[in-house]
């Protein structure tokens, strides 16, 4: 129903610009437009006047040489002679002969013969027409008329302001049709006969009582302005000053071009001023018909059809185009309306296009007017929802009072949009700052908002993350629960949205609460969703952690001490059960467990608490000092410590404290587990952006299997197979640590009986933190 009122306008518009053009279509009331639009299209491919055709021209000079009009027969036969002497491919001669000369009978007889002699000459003929007489025939006496090739009538087609507009190809009575003079002398010079030739056996002017017909119209289409028939005067053929060669193989027309003679007719070409001779037409209808032109004139379904479609084209392309779509569409519809008119020749008709031209100017403007209209309303309505929603907001400075209705309609939606753009700017700067990674979405899943946080939890720039779908981005997401995806295919897309929260882990280790619900429109129709992710990762570890030291306080504090205390009550129970080394010796062993275990959980608590130290270090002096600090418990257990392979310099930005830990904890596991007189074989590799430090000792190895176990705190792999070597399971979760802080990583590379290969991945600095620290140490000093 709305797309039906919003299509109103258009359809009414539609209407009124059909039913108009339509109607002065087949009213045909604007023939004068009608004519400046055909005349001006053909002005851009008018031909040039053809060189077959010569026009001999009845001039001024030569009524001042013969004499004044009419000449005597006689002359046309001494003219005719001399033009056939040059061998012609036809002549014409546009003069009617009215009758028999009865003062020169000898004339007509001359005539006759040089006329039959000339071999093809054609002769005009006429409609007579007197006030209260019958129509007549005006035919050249019989005589002559039976020397010629052939008779043409000489009628033009003028319209009702006497313009000539083109010429019927036949005229006459219905059982006496005749070719137009133009028609008759081309298909004599191509040597096909005038045809057909009514009998010229009725008398010159036997009255005929039914009426003069007319049919097959065709347009005239004058030469171009720039070029004109060849021709030469009357009295200079006569004279025989005219070379042959301009007569040879051409047609030649012989005519009056005075304006004494009244054979002048207004041209219908707007850029040719002024009156033609009717000679010149004949010449240029000639022309066309030597050229297989012939123009028609378009019939009343034609020109409707003509009229009609292009705006009809235009009316669809303002349904579905833009308006610079739709201009465009315009100036295709009228460049190819052009040049339909242009192409008359080829195509052969002539459409009255004045009411389509109309129909096309107005389209635009009509639609343009009624689009502002409706714009106008729209942005008035429009403005004032808005001013109604955003009441309490901030109001912007108004400082565009002036103009018209339309402008100060579009300053007052500026400045609701403001205030529209600045609630855009609150509440993006508002979810921007929360703490928490959030998503705003559209009804299809699709972020079109994220915040900060969101682009810091995934790794990305904000605007990146827009248009995502956030099924993707929220498909590692397991729920902690059973394992299942908290989000998966289809939930966003559901018929009756609903929110999904719970806690969940994604494939990164990190531990966080989504809550997923969908948002609503103005009319209560779901409009998307807005989801928040809470990473408690660190809460969860820390919550952790918290159970880790109540179990070690709880356990593995108080056993030491638990084991001291049942030692003494032993030894105070019997007393000879214990001598008094054995006695102090247990003590010392469960005492020294206990200090372990308080600098293991002490250490550790440090290393991912204490505040980073950075500072340019050179790990192969780091992890020289580090094996010559083991030097002591090395040589003790007969095992030697070896640096095989480092760079000279090994630079790195790092914590010395940390690392220092960190390397003394990988050595004297190393240590702890290394038979006797084996090697622990220590080494430094360049891998591109990270050095690798290698502790590689000879001991029991580790298993694939339980490799996973390494950083559990308080765990210790080979306690029943070494069960001499003490340990708290604290020292390679400290070294993890530590690589992390670094940002680097541990890995670990052995198997069951091969050994162990502890290898600590320390990031290469950048050159950005090298001169930080250079500039700090500077300023410092």
């Amino acid at each position: 129903m709305a797309s039906l009122k919003r299509r109103l306008g258009w359809l009414l518009l539609a209407m009124a610009l059909l039913g108009l053009v339509a109607a002065l279509t087949a009213w045909a009331s604007m023939p004068r437009f009608d004519r400046l639009v055909q005349e001006s299209a053909l002005d851009v491919v008018r031909p040039k006047a053809s060189e077959d055709i010569v026009i001999v021209t009845i001039d001024q000079r030569s009524l001042e040489a013969i004499g004044p009009w009419p000449w005597r027969r006689a002359i046309h036969a001494e003219a005719i002679r001399r033009i056939a002497k040059s061998n012609p491919r036809c002549t014409g001669l546009d003069v009617l002969l009215d009758g028999a000369d009865a003062k020169h009978p000898w004339d007509d007889l001359l005539l006759a013969d040089r006329i039959r002699h000339a071999g093809c000459v054609v002769l005009p003929m006429a409609l007579h027409l007197a006030k209260g007489q019958a129509q007549t025939e005006l035919l050249p006496p019989s005589l002559i008329a039976s020397a010629a090739t052939g008779l043409g009538h000489a009628h033009l087609a003028l319209d009702r302001d006497g313009v000539v507009q083109g010429v019927y190809q036949r005229e006459g009575f219905p059982d006496r049709q005749w070719p137009s003079f133009s028609l008759a002398l081309a298909q004599a010079g191509q040597g096909l006969g005038v045809s057909p030739q009514p009998s010229l056996a009725l008398s010159n002017r036997a009255p005929l009582v039914d009426s003069w017909t007319r049919k097959d119209y065709g347009a005239v289409v004058l030469p171009s302005a720039s070029s004109a028939y060849r021709s030469v005067s009357y009295i200079d053929v006569l004279r025989g000053n005219v070379p042959e060669e301009v007569f040879r193989d051409r047609y030649v027309l012989i005519g009056a071009t005075d304006s004494s003679l009244s054979d002048l007719y207004a041209s219908p070409a707007p850029m040719q001023y002024g009156l033609v001779p009717g000679v010149e037409i004949f010449a240029a209808e000639l022309q066309g018909e030597l050229a297989g032109q012939r123009i028609r004139q378009a019939s009343l379904g034609q020109n409707l059809l003509f009229n009609l479609i292009p705006i009809a084209i235009v009316l669809l392309g303002l349904l579905w185009l833009r308006p610079v779509g739709v201009f465009a569409l315009l100036t295709g519809v009228v460049v190819t309306w052009a040049g339909i008119q242009a192409a008359q020749p080829w195509i052969g008709l002539r459409f009255s296009s004045a009411a389509g031209l109309i129909g096309l100017v107005l389209v635009l403007p009509l639609w343009s007017l009624m689009r502002l209209s409706a714009a106008h309303r729209f942005l008035r309505r429009g403005t004032q929802e808005l001013n109604t929603v955003l009441v309490g907001l901030n109001m912007p400075n108004d400082d565009h009072a002036d103009g018209d209705f339309l402008d100060r309609e579009i300053d007052a939606s500026a400045l609701a949009v403001q205030r529209v753009r600045d609630l855009h700017r609150f509440v993006r700067d508002g979810v921007d700052q929360l703490p928490d990674a959030t998503l705003v979405l559209n009804r299809r899943g699709k972020v079109f908002m994220a915040n900060r946080a969101a682009a810091h939890h995934w790794r990305k720039e904000a605007w990146s993350l827009e248009g995502e779908d956030a099924s993707a981005l929220l498909s590692d997401i397991r729920s902690r629960n059973n394992g299942s995806p908290m989000l998966p295919p289809g939930a966003l897309c559901a018929d009756v949205p609903a929110s999904i929260t719970g806690e969940g882990e994604d494939s990164e280790g990190r531990i966080v609460l989504l809550r997923c619900v969908p948002t609503f429109n103005a009319d209560n129709v779901h409009a998307g969703w807005m989801i928040a992710l809470v990473d408690i990762t660190r809460m969860r570890r820390a919550q952790s952690q918290r159970d880790e030291a109540l179990r070690f306080i709880s356990h593995d504090i108080r056993e030491p001490s638990a084991s001291i205390l049942t030692v003494i009550e032993l030894a105070r129970a019997r007393p000879a059960m214990l001598p008094r080394d054995l006695l102090l010796q247990r003590i010392e062993r469960h005492a020294q467990t206990g200090l372990e275990l308080a600098d293991g959980f002490v250490n550790l608590a440090r290393a991912e608490g204490q505040a980073f130290q950075a500072e340019l270090l050179d790990l192969r002096e780091l992890l020289t000092q580090s094996i010559d600090n083991a030097w002591a418990d090395s040589r003790a257990r007969d095992v030697r410590v070896l640096l095989s392979d480092a760079p000279d310099d090994a630079t790195c930005v790092g914590d010395r404290g940390l690392l220092s830990r960190a390397l003394t904890n990988v050595l004297s596991n190393a240590l702890k587990y290394s038979p006797a007189g084996t090697e622990v074989d220590c080494s430094i590799d360049d891998r591109r952006t990270h050095w690798a430090l290698t502790v590689r000792d000879q001991g029991p190895g580790i298993p694939l299997e339980q490799q996973s176990q390494l950083f559990q705190p308080f765990h210790r792999l080979h306690r029943e197979s070494h069960p001499g070597v003490h340990g708290v399971g604290l020292g390679l979760l400290l070294v993890r640590t530590v690589a992390q802080r670094h940002g680097g990583t541990v890995e670990i590379e052995s198997a069951a009986g091969a050994g162990c290969s502890v290898i600590l991945m320390v990031p290469k600095p950048t050159s950005s933190p090298i001169k930080k620290l250079g500039t700090n140490q500077t300023d410092s000093a």
